[in-house]
Protein backbone atom coordinates (compact mmCIF):
# COMPACT_ATOMS: atom_id res chain seq x y z
CA UNK A 1 0.00 0.00 0.00
CA UNK A 2 1.10 3.35 -0.91
CA UNK A 3 0.01 6.86 0.05
CA UNK A 4 0.46 10.32 -1.28
CA UNK A 5 1.03 13.00 1.08
CA UNK A 6 0.73 16.50 -0.69
CA UNK A 7 3.69 18.46 0.94
CA UNK A 8 4.03 22.36 1.11
CA UNK A 9 6.08 24.39 3.10
CA UNK A 10 2.97 26.17 4.95
CA UNK A 11 0.61 24.96 7.62
CA UNK A 12 -1.70 23.04 5.12
CA UNK A 13 1.45 20.95 4.13
CA UNK A 14 2.28 20.02 7.87
CA UNK A 15 -0.89 18.73 8.47
CA UNK A 16 -0.95 16.58 5.50
CA UNK A 17 2.39 15.43 6.76
CA UNK A 18 1.22 14.67 10.44
CA UNK A 19 -1.90 12.81 9.47
CA UNK A 20 0.03 10.94 6.49
CA UNK A 21 2.64 9.28 8.68
CA UNK A 22 -0.43 8.41 11.19
CA UNK A 23 -2.02 6.51 8.04
CA UNK A 24 0.90 5.04 6.92
CA UNK A 25 2.16 3.55 9.93
CA UNK A 26 -1.80 2.32 11.13
CA UNK A 27 -2.22 0.88 7.90
CA UNK A 28 1.32 -0.54 7.42
CA UNK A 29 1.47 2.13 4.30
CA UNK A 30 5.09 3.62 2.44
CA UNK A 31 4.75 7.56 2.57
CA UNK A 32 5.10 9.61 -1.22
CA UNK A 33 6.07 12.79 -0.08
CA UNK A 34 4.86 14.75 -3.53
CA UNK A 35 4.90 18.58 -4.38
CA UNK A 36 3.32 19.83 -7.43
CA UNK A 37 4.58 22.72 -8.81
CA UNK A 38 3.34 25.20 -12.02
CA UNK A 39 3.90 23.58 -15.48
CA UNK A 40 5.95 25.41 -17.67
CA UNK A 41 3.62 26.96 -20.72
CA UNK A 42 4.82 24.63 -23.64
CA UNK A 43 5.31 26.33 -27.11
CA UNK A 44 5.00 24.72 -30.13
CA UNK A 45 8.82 24.07 -30.67
CA UNK A 46 10.78 23.23 -27.80
CA UNK A 47 13.48 25.94 -28.96
CA UNK A 48 10.87 28.39 -27.25
CA UNK A 49 10.44 26.60 -24.23
CA UNK A 50 11.64 28.49 -20.86
CA UNK A 51 13.97 25.44 -20.37
CA UNK A 52 15.51 28.38 -16.90
CA UNK A 53 11.83 28.82 -15.36
CA UNK A 54 11.42 24.90 -15.65
CA UNK A 55 14.56 24.51 -13.99
CA UNK A 56 13.59 27.06 -11.34
CA UNK A 57 9.87 25.46 -10.30
CA UNK A 58 11.86 22.32 -10.34
CA UNK A 59 14.32 22.95 -7.60
CA UNK A 60 11.99 25.36 -5.64
CA UNK A 61 10.11 22.14 -5.54
CA UNK A 62 13.21 19.69 -4.37
CA UNK A 63 13.66 22.20 -1.51
CA UNK A 64 10.41 21.99 -0.24
CA UNK A 65 10.39 18.12 -0.63
CA UNK A 66 13.38 18.38 1.14
CA UNK A 67 11.87 20.01 4.06
CA UNK A 68 9.24 17.95 4.48
CA UNK A 69 11.70 14.85 4.12
CA UNK A 70 13.29 16.43 7.27
CA UNK A 71 10.58 17.14 9.05
CA UNK A 72 9.02 13.18 8.43
CA UNK A 73 12.25 11.69 9.62
CA UNK A 74 12.93 13.98 12.54
CA UNK A 75 9.08 14.77 14.01
CA UNK A 76 7.65 11.69 12.95
CA UNK A 77 10.37 9.19 13.01
CA UNK A 78 10.50 7.73 9.31
CA UNK A 79 13.93 6.22 8.49
CA UNK A 80 13.64 7.51 4.71
CA UNK A 81 10.73 8.82 2.93
CA UNK A 82 10.85 8.75 -0.99
CA UNK A 83 10.07 12.51 -2.54
CA UNK A 84 8.14 12.97 -6.24
CA UNK A 85 7.96 15.95 -7.99
CA UNK A 86 4.79 16.51 -9.92
CA UNK A 87 4.13 19.41 -12.63
CA UNK A 88 0.86 20.89 -13.19
CA UNK A 89 -1.16 23.26 -13.69
CA UNK A 90 -3.39 22.74 -11.38
CA UNK A 91 -1.93 21.40 -8.12
CA UNK A 92 -5.13 18.99 -6.74
CA UNK A 93 -5.16 17.39 -10.76
CA UNK A 94 -1.15 17.17 -10.31
CA UNK A 95 -1.03 15.01 -6.82
CA UNK A 96 -4.29 12.52 -8.52
CA UNK A 97 -1.75 12.10 -11.82
CA UNK A 98 1.35 11.34 -9.47
CA UNK A 99 -1.52 8.91 -7.50
CA UNK A 100 -2.29 7.26 -10.86
CA UNK A 101 1.58 7.19 -12.20
CA UNK A 102 2.82 5.58 -8.71
CA UNK A 103 -0.30 3.17 -8.50
CA UNK A 104 -1.02 4.78 -5.16
CA UNK A 105 -4.28 4.09 -2.45
CA UNK A 106 -4.86 7.28 -1.14
CA UNK A 107 -3.90 11.21 -1.05
CA UNK A 108 -3.59 12.98 2.19
CA UNK A 109 -3.70 16.88 1.71
CA UNK A 110 -4.23 19.72 4.21
CA UNK A 111 -6.75 22.22 4.60
CA UNK A 112 -6.97 25.18 2.43
CA UNK A 113 -5.93 28.64 4.38
CA UNK A 114 -9.20 30.75 5.75
CA UNK A 115 -10.44 27.73 7.76
CA UNK A 116 -11.32 27.70 11.61
CA UNK A 117 -9.42 25.65 13.52
CA UNK A 118 -10.41 21.80 13.98
CA UNK A 119 -12.32 22.08 10.17
CA UNK A 120 -11.30 21.65 6.75
CA UNK A 121 -11.38 24.61 4.61
CA UNK A 122 -11.94 23.41 0.37
CA UNK A 123 -9.59 25.19 -1.39
CA UNK A 124 -9.09 24.76 -5.16
CA UNK A 125 -6.71 21.73 -4.25
CA UNK A 126 -9.79 19.70 -2.21
CA UNK A 127 -11.42 20.79 -5.02
CA UNK A 128 -10.12 19.59 -7.80
CA UNK A 129 -9.32 16.09 -6.18
CA UNK A 130 -12.45 16.01 -4.74
CA UNK A 131 -14.09 16.04 -8.53
CA UNK A 132 -11.33 13.87 -9.98
CA UNK A 133 -8.96 11.64 -7.37
CA UNK A 134 -8.99 8.11 -8.95
CA UNK A 135 -8.52 7.10 -5.09
CA UNK A 136 -9.44 8.19 -1.68
CA UNK A 137 -8.58 11.23 -0.40
CA UNK A 138 -7.73 11.55 3.02
CA UNK A 139 -8.09 15.79 4.45
CA UNK A 140 -6.37 17.03 8.04
CA UNK A 141 -8.35 19.52 9.54
CA UNK A 142 -6.61 22.66 10.34
CA UNK A 143 -3.91 22.85 13.14
CA UNK A 144 -4.00 18.67 13.11
CA UNK A 145 -0.63 19.12 13.12
CA UNK A 146 -1.04 20.04 16.96
CA UNK A 147 -3.46 17.70 18.27
CA UNK A 148 -2.24 14.84 15.96
CA UNK A 149 -2.95 12.03 18.34
CA UNK A 150 0.18 9.18 18.55
CA UNK A 151 -2.02 6.52 16.97
CA UNK A 152 -5.93 5.75 15.52
CA UNK A 153 -8.48 4.89 18.11
CA UNK A 154 -11.48 4.49 16.39
CA UNK A 155 -12.32 4.35 12.27
CA UNK A 156 -15.96 5.73 11.89
CA UNK A 157 -18.16 4.68 8.90
CA UNK A 158 -20.67 7.54 7.92
CA UNK A 159 -23.79 5.33 6.87
CA UNK A 160 -27.00 6.49 4.87
CA UNK A 161 -28.96 3.62 3.25
CA UNK A 162 -27.17 3.78 0.12
CA UNK A 163 -24.40 1.90 -2.16
CA UNK A 164 -22.02 4.30 -1.20
CA UNK A 165 -22.64 3.88 2.29
CA UNK A 166 -21.72 0.47 2.26
CA UNK A 167 -18.75 0.78 0.26
CA UNK A 168 -17.49 3.52 2.92
CA UNK A 169 -18.54 0.58 5.71
CA UNK A 170 -16.53 -2.00 3.63
CA UNK A 171 -13.24 0.55 3.46
CA UNK A 172 -13.99 1.77 6.75
CA UNK A 173 -14.04 -1.91 8.34
CA UNK A 174 -10.68 -2.74 5.93
CA UNK A 175 -8.68 0.38 7.58
CA UNK A 176 -10.39 -0.73 11.13
CA UNK A 177 -8.90 -4.05 10.98
CA UNK A 178 -5.72 -3.27 9.85
CA UNK A 179 -5.12 -0.63 12.44
CA UNK A 180 -6.52 -3.27 14.60
CA UNK A 181 -9.05 -0.77 16.03
CA UNK A 182 -12.85 -0.74 16.58
CA UNK A 183 -15.02 -0.04 13.89
CA UNK A 184 -18.14 2.34 14.57
CA UNK A 185 -21.02 3.00 11.95
CA UNK A 186 -22.30 6.72 12.34
CA UNK A 187 -25.59 8.24 11.51
CA UNK A 188 -26.47 11.71 11.28
CA UNK A 189 -30.23 12.20 10.92
CA UNK A 190 -31.28 15.71 10.27
CA UNK A 191 -34.45 16.58 12.14
CA UNK A 192 -36.54 18.76 9.84
CA UNK A 193 -38.79 21.38 11.50
CA UNK A 194 -41.76 22.41 9.62
CA UNK A 195 -42.52 25.98 10.83
CA UNK A 196 -46.17 27.07 10.93
CA UNK A 197 -47.13 23.43 11.18
CA UNK A 198 -50.05 22.26 13.76
CA UNK A 199 -48.74 18.98 14.23
CA UNK A 200 -46.21 19.90 17.12
CA UNK A 201 -43.23 18.38 18.15
CA UNK A 202 -43.95 15.14 18.72
CA UNK A 203 -44.72 14.10 15.38
CA UNK A 204 -41.65 15.54 14.32
CA UNK A 205 -40.03 12.93 17.41
CA UNK A 206 -42.15 9.93 15.92
CA UNK A 207 -40.32 10.74 12.18
CA UNK A 208 -37.55 10.78 13.39
CA UNK A 209 -37.50 7.48 15.43
CA UNK A 210 -38.86 5.92 12.45
CA UNK A 211 -35.90 7.00 10.61
CA UNK A 212 -33.48 5.15 13.63
CA UNK A 213 -35.57 2.10 13.07
CA UNK A 214 -35.08 1.77 8.99
CA UNK A 215 -31.71 3.02 9.42
CA UNK A 216 -30.78 0.25 11.98
CA UNK A 217 -32.25 -2.03 9.80
CA UNK A 218 -30.34 -0.94 6.75
CA UNK A 219 -27.26 -1.06 9.14
CA UNK A 220 -27.81 -5.05 9.96
CA UNK A 221 -28.52 -5.47 6.59
CA UNK A 222 -25.01 -3.69 5.23
CA UNK A 223 -23.49 -5.41 8.01
CA UNK A 224 -24.50 -9.22 7.45
CA UNK A 225 -24.25 -8.60 3.47
CA UNK A 226 -20.27 -7.27 3.84
CA UNK A 227 -19.58 -9.95 6.46
CA UNK A 228 -18.79 -8.03 9.40
CA UNK A 229 -19.19 -9.44 12.82
CA UNK A 230 -22.04 -7.22 14.91
CA UNK A 231 -20.70 -8.12 17.97
CA UNK A 232 -17.47 -5.73 17.52
CA UNK A 233 -19.08 -2.94 16.27
CA UNK A 234 -20.48 0.26 17.74
CA UNK A 235 -23.69 2.01 16.66
CA UNK A 236 -23.75 5.70 16.91
CA UNK A 237 -26.59 8.04 15.75
CA UNK A 238 -26.73 11.80 16.08
CA UNK A 239 -29.64 13.79 15.68
CA UNK A 240 -29.63 17.60 15.02
CA UNK A 241 -31.30 20.06 12.86
CA UNK A 242 -28.10 20.59 10.86
CA UNK A 243 -25.01 18.37 10.53
CA UNK A 244 -22.80 20.82 12.51
CA UNK A 245 -25.34 20.53 15.04
CA UNK A 246 -25.29 16.75 14.95
CA UNK A 247 -21.42 16.11 14.73
CA UNK A 248 -21.18 18.50 18.05
CA UNK A 249 -22.91 16.19 19.59
CA UNK A 250 -21.10 13.46 19.48
CA UNK A 251 -17.94 13.18 21.86
CA UNK A 252 -14.94 13.12 19.85
CA UNK A 253 -11.73 12.05 21.35
CA UNK A 254 -9.66 13.44 18.89
CA UNK A 255 -7.73 9.96 17.65
CA UNK A 256 -11.23 8.82 14.88
CA UNK A 257 -10.37 8.56 11.79
CA UNK A 258 -14.17 9.26 9.63
CA UNK A 259 -14.80 7.35 5.85
CA UNK A 260 -17.29 9.22 3.64
CA UNK A 261 -18.75 7.55 0.34
CA UNK A 262 -19.52 9.81 -2.54
CA UNK A 263 -22.46 10.33 -4.35
CA UNK A 264 -22.36 10.14 -8.12
CA UNK A 265 -21.83 13.73 -9.92
CA UNK A 266 -21.70 12.34 -13.65
CA UNK A 267 -19.79 10.98 -16.02
CA UNK A 268 -16.77 13.20 -15.78
CA UNK A 269 -16.76 13.60 -12.02
CA UNK A 270 -15.09 10.02 -9.95
CA UNK A 271 -15.71 12.12 -6.43
CA UNK A 272 -18.87 14.01 -6.18
CA UNK A 273 -19.92 15.54 -2.31
CA UNK A 274 -23.24 14.93 -2.08
CA UNK A 275 -24.75 17.66 -0.10
CA UNK A 276 -25.13 15.69 3.06
CA UNK A 277 -21.11 14.41 2.55
CA UNK A 278 -20.05 18.45 1.94
CA UNK A 279 -21.62 20.03 4.94
CA UNK A 280 -20.28 16.98 7.53
CA UNK A 281 -16.85 17.11 5.55
CA UNK A 282 -16.77 20.76 6.36
CA UNK A 283 -17.70 20.44 9.80
CA UNK A 284 -15.91 17.21 11.03
CA UNK A 285 -13.69 18.21 13.34
CA UNK A 286 -11.41 14.83 12.64
CA UNK A 287 -9.35 13.58 9.58
CA UNK A 288 -11.67 12.61 7.00
CA UNK A 289 -11.43 9.95 4.08
CA UNK A 290 -13.79 10.56 0.69
CA UNK A 291 -14.04 7.88 -1.40
CA UNK A 292 -14.60 8.31 -4.86
CA UNK A 293 -17.82 6.80 -6.55
CA UNK A 294 -17.90 3.28 -6.06
CA UNK A 295 -17.93 2.60 -10.21
CA UNK A 296 -15.01 4.47 -10.41
CA UNK A 297 -13.17 3.17 -7.65
CA UNK A 298 -10.63 0.28 -8.01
Amino acid sequence: MKIVIGANADDAGRDALALGSLLCRALGATPLLCHVHPAAFNYPSPGHVDTEWRAYLHGEAEKVLAGARESMMADFGWPDVACLVGEHKASGQGLADVASQENADMIVIGSAPGGRPGTFHIGSTANKLLHGSPVPVAVAPEGYRHDAPASIGQVLAGFRDTSESVQALAKAAEFAEAAGVPLVVLTILIRHRIYGSQLGASAEEAVVVELQRDNEAAQTEALERLGIAQEGVRRVTAVADSPRAALQRIEWTGDELLVLGSARGGPLQRVFLGDMTYKILRATPVPTVVLPHLSEYR
